[in-house]
């Protein structure tokens, strides 16, 4: 009877432990999730974004200037935990928004017009960036890009696509 006690409660404390790790990417559902801020379905997994908050629900996105515009016009800025892209050459690897290397070229088109790719390492962006040109930047001038082409034009979500 004690033996069985301690192995529920062991098995409950690992439960608790589990529980409490970092939050970490969730898995997309491409062709039914939806895109938490233009609401379009997300598809393309070499595009698709997330935030997670604070409390590990994650909020996607079909696109990188769309996590971009979330993380700019969030009213709880304190409450996301982190911000993950896709290395477009891994599409199962996520990466951290503002450790990500990003290609702005407009013969590379994401989903949403602005021409944005994110990658692992400047190397790996240098050689997308032979192939198909633009400029390459940090998350910071992503967040600018969004700024300047979307937000500032009209202050909505309705001036996004081209």
């Amino acid at each position: 009877m004690r033996g069985g006690l301690i192995i529920v409660s062991t098995f409950i404390s690992l439960l608790i432990l589990a529980s409490c790790g970092e939050p970490r990417p969730q898995p997309i559902q491409y062709g039914s999730d939806e895109c938490a801020y233009c609401r379009m379905i997300v598809t393309d997994a070499e595009f698709a974004s997330q935030v997670l908050n604070n409390q590990g629900r994650s909020f996607k996105f079909d696109s990188i200037e769309c996590m971009a515009a979330y993380d700019i016009t969030n009213e709880e800025p304190e409450n996301i935990h982190s911000k993950w892209v896709p290395d477009f050459h891994n599409r199962g690897e996520w990466l951290e928004a503002e450790n990500a290397v990003y290609l702005h070229s407009e013969t590379l088109r994401s989903p949403m017009g602005l021409f944005l790719s994110s990658y692992a390492d400047r190397s790996t962006a240098e050689e997308m960036k032979e192939e198909y040109g633009g400029e390459i930047i940090d998350y910071n001038a992503v967040k600018q890009l969004v700024e300047q082409e979307w937000l500032s034009n009209n202050g909505s979500r309705q001036g996004m696509r081209q």
